[in-house]
């Protein structure tokens, strides 16, 4: 195969790629993988909002990050998200895409910290066999 070839081929790939995620609007962005850790974030948008919440309920553990402007809840973007097992281990560290973190973690006791323009929040959540545990991080930066 020819070299320019394999470019185009590679970048048909990649145009397809994001276009699908855009004609598919109801579908979440690809997982990532971290430790163990199954996690996916996101929900720019009001489609996209839509998508998390609909799957929320798929993840043990759903986090929705809010900041509190006046007397209204804005969507965020750019907390860094650290999730840590009951012995303090890290399992999950991240900068979240968008207001909304869904992971993959396995029953049991974890720390949740995140922090958004310089304020961290921290929940302590359990994860049980049966059912998911969402929560929700609100800021008040302004």
């Amino acid at each position: 195969m020819r070299k320019t070839t394999a470019v185009s081929i590679a970048i048909v790939g990649m145009l397809t790629t994001g276009l699908g995620f855009a004609a598919n609007p109801s579908s979440l962005p690809p997982e990532h993988h971290q430790n163990g850790v199954s996690f996916v974030s996101g929900g720019v948008g009001q489609q996209e909002a839509q998508a998390f919440e609909r799957a929320e309920g798929k993840y043990p553990l759903a986090l929705e990050m809010l900041d509190r402007v006046g007397k209204r809840d804005e969507f965020t973007a750019g907390a860094k998200v650290n999730v840590l097992d009951a012995h303090g281990k890290t399992i999950l560290s991240t900068i979240a895409d968008g207001p909304f973190l869904l992971a993959r973690v396995p029953n049991g006791q974890y720390t949740v910290s995140a922090s958004y323009e310089g304020k961290t929040i921290k929940r302590k959540v359990s994860v049980g066999p049966k059912a998911h545990r969402s929560t929700v991080l609100e800021w008040k930066t302004a």
